[in-house]
Formats: structure tokens, sequence, C-alpha cells
């Protein structure tokens, strides 16, 4: 008998060592995970407390509300042989910091199918070599949140990376793939630099909704929808050393978006830039190679465009609805079509009818307040300038048509005299298209035109 209530006790023994541990709601001091561990409820680890989560343990939380609360520290120590596996329902409200205190880091560590696997609210802290799949949110920085996020691994979330409220991260060398939405999206004032990372088939790559004082330098892009969206960040950011290779469009300007963009390669995408609606950068010693349109003009977009390499595309230049870039000192070699002017660009019909009374009425429809809306132009040449550049073995033809003369590579008046924009509701009768100036030619390439440092 007494042999038997041995070994039923050594079974339980071993039984309560193999279980998963349950944990309380509320931690003090240090507390350490290992192992299996099972969360029922919130855990909340409060100032002055600190939990660490070692390597290999699997945190497995038994509903979407059974998610952490860090106002402490939390040590998530993962390695590369044994991760921290966060094994959560869909829906999980993941790690939630709250004006935690500083010094927390999650290392090698795996979320899948979260609402939000981290949040945060005016923390700063590290993610580095951790994994989020499948995930609404990975990683949202709510407000006035720093962290550094590093060689980590988002695939087939929603958005990556949500930057609001006056956060500024430090975003380095992770991958991007499969987002839904946005790999990054960044609003409300927020900052930081985005560097060294590889954006693979993204819905959008970054999307920036007003300024975002950041550099994006060093990243990759590769076949997505669009690589970075820029919406009313007038000035910013800089967009600098990046490689965009085959997707849809690599950088869409709207709306007031004017960032710099320098030293970058275009590479066999769709449309490389695509400005709209005052969509105006700086557009400088960047490389367009065997792109769709290279750069791409509408509705009052008016780009700085110097010392770029035009090289191998369908169409360099296109402008339509009023749009006047300046383009000076680059190099066109070899491109199908140099510019084309759309049925929608005449001064002409500006002069006449305007799209003045469009914009208002259309602002006023949206209710817009926008006060940039006063910078807008009102008064139009009826010409698009390219005279200085160097048009490669096509140069010939421009020197065989003459100052005025109609050559292959433009689209103008030259080809299509008159529009009539009638039946669009655009006013009655019929407008001059505008004409290119491409006089005085360069004889020679522009030294120094494209990248001076490569991406």
């Amino acid at each position: 008998m007494w042999h038997r209530k041995a070994t039923d006790l050594f079974l339980l023994a071993i039984l309560l060592l193999a279980a998963p541990a349950a944990v309380a709601a509320d931690l003090a001091g240090s507390t350490r995970w290992s192992g299996e561990v099972k969360l029922t409820e919130p855990v909340n680890v409060p100032p002055g407390a600190t939990l660490t989560i070692m390597a290999g343990t699997r945190v497995v939380a038994q509903s979407p509300e059974a998610f952490i609360t860090v106002a402490g520290k939390l040590l998530v120590e993962g390695t590369p042989a044994a991760p921290v596996v966060f094994d959560t329902p869909a829906g999980w409200r993941g790690l939630q910091f709250v004006e935690g205190e500083t010094g927390s880091h999650i290392r090698h560590a795996r979320f899948a199918r979260a609402a939000s696997a981290i949040s945060t609210i005016a923390t700063d802290f590290t993610v580095a070599n951790t994994e989020f799949h499948g995930c609404e949110f990975a990683i949202k920085l709510e407000r006035e949140a720093n962290p550094v996020i590093e060689n980590s691994w988002f695939v087939d979330n929603g958005i990556g990376i949500a930057n609001e409220m006056k956060s500024g991260p430090s975003i380095r060398n992770n991958r991007f793939s499969g987002h839904t939405k946005a790999a990054i999206l960044a609003s409300h004032a927020s900052r930081g630099p985005i560097t060294g990372n590889r954006f693979v088939e993204n819905q959008q790559g970054i999307a920036l909704i007003q300024r975002y004082e950041g550099l994006l330098a060093d990243n990759q892009f590769s076949a997505n929808e669009t690589a970075i969206f820029c919406n009313q960040t007038q000035n910013t950011p800089r967009i600098e050393r990046n490689r965009f290779e085959d997707n849809r469009v690599a950088v869409m300007n709207v709306s007031f978006a004017y960032p710099v963009i320098v030293n970058n390669q275009f590479l066999n995408n769709g449309t490389a830039l695509h400005n709209d609606q005052y969509g105006s950068p700086l557009v400088e010693h960047n490389l367009f190679r065997g792109n769709g349109k290279a750069l791409y003009n509408y509705r009052k977009s008016n780009p700085q465009v110097r010392l770029n390499r035009f090289e191998s595309n369908e169409l360099a230049l296109y402008c339509d609805f009023s749009s006047y870039p300046e383009v000076k000192q680059n190099n066109f070699i070899g491109n199908a079509m140099g510019l084309k002017l759309g049925i929608y660009q005449s001064a002409d019909w500006e002069k006449r009818s305007g799209s003045k009374a469009l914009m208002q009425r259309e602002a006023s429809a949206r209710q817009s307040q926008n006060p940039l809306l006063a910078k807008v132009p009102t008064e139009f040449n009826d010409l698009v300038d390219v005279s200085g550049n160097w048009w490669g073995k096509e140069t010939a033809l421009l020197a065989a048509a003459g100052e005025k003369g109609n050559v292959a590579i433009f689209h103008d008046r030259h080809d299509q005299p008159e529009v009539s924009y009638e039946k669009e509701g655009y006013g009655p009768g019929s407008y001059r298209l505008d004409r290119i100036q491409f006089a005085p030619w360069l004889n020679e390439a522009v030294p120094g035109a494209g990248p001076a440092d490569k991406p």
C-alpha cells in the first residue's frame, strides 16, 4: 500500500512539473518565466517590477484579453536557437507598454495573429531579431514612443509598424513583405530614420501622412504596389540612396508633397515618380532606367528635376493638367519617348476657363481647410521648358528639326494642335495644347548626372 501511494505521488509530481504555469495578475519585484506559461487573464508589470522571459519560453494566452501591460520593465531573452514564442489566439491584444521604464527589450521572439502584437505609449525599448506574422498591427506606436526596431521580420500583417502622435522610432535593417495596407504607416507629427530595410510585395511600403522629419535611406523596394506614398508631407522627408525595382509605383507624391529625392536608383518600375495635386519634389542625382514612365506630373505638379540620368525608359517625362516642371542639366539616353503632354496640358484653357473655380468647388465639397491651397499657381505659360539638357543620340533629331520644329521624341501641339473638354464639363470650345521648348540643348553629356552614391 505504501509503495503504491509513493508511486502515485511521484507521478503526480511529474504531471505538475510538466503542466504550464499559471501566473498572477499583478507581478511584483523580479519575475522570471520559463518553460510554458499560461495566461488566463491580463497580467500587469507595474512600475518598479521587472518581468524576464527566458529563452525557449512559450507564452500561451487563453483568450485575446489575456494581454500583458508593462509600466515597469520587460526583458524578452530569446536566442536564435531558442526563441520566445507567444502562442496566442487571433485578435490577441499583445504587449502593451504604458509610460514604462526605460531599458525594456524584446529579442528573438515570435508573434502571430495579434490585434497589436506590441503597442506603446511614451515608452522607449528595443525590438530585435523578432518575427511578426499575420497581425492586424505588428507594432503600434500610439504616442511619443522612440523605440529601436531592428533586424526583424514582418510578414503578411495588415500594418507592420504604425508610427503615430509624435513618435520617433529608429527602424533599421528589417524585412517587410506581404502587408495588405502598409509596411510602415506614419502620421501626426511622427518622425525618425528608416534605413537599411527591405520591402517586398506590400500594398504600400512606407505611407507618410503629413510632415515626416526623417531620413529614408539605403532601403530596397521590390514588387510593391506603391513603394513610398507621401501625402501633404510638404518638403519632407529626405529620400536618399534607395533602390526601387519592379514596383508598380516607386514614389507617389500627392497634395503638396515635395520631398527631397536624391541619389536613388529607379529600375523597371511601372511608374518611378508619380506626382499629383501639387506634388512637386526636388529630384536630383537619380538614375531612372527601364521604367514605363520615369516622371509623371499631373494637376499642377512642378518638380525641380536636375542632374539625373534617364535611360531606356518607355516615357521619360509626362506633364498634364497644368504641370510645369523645371528640368535642367539632365542626361536623356535611349528613351522611347522623351516628353509627352497630356490632353489637359493647356495654358489656353487655364486662361479662358481656368481650373481655379473647379478647385474651389472641389475644396468646398470636401470641406477642405488646407492652408496650402493659397499657394496654388493661377498664371501659366503655354510651354513646358526642357531646354538645357542632353538627349544622347536623339540630339541629332533636335538639330535637324531646328528650334521650333517637330521632334519624334516629343508630343505637344505639333502633334495635337487643339483639345476639347466639353464632354468632361470643363467648358465649351477648343483649346490649344501647350508646346515643348527644347532649345537650346546641350551637345554633350552633363558630367556628374546620376547617383553620386550607389544605393
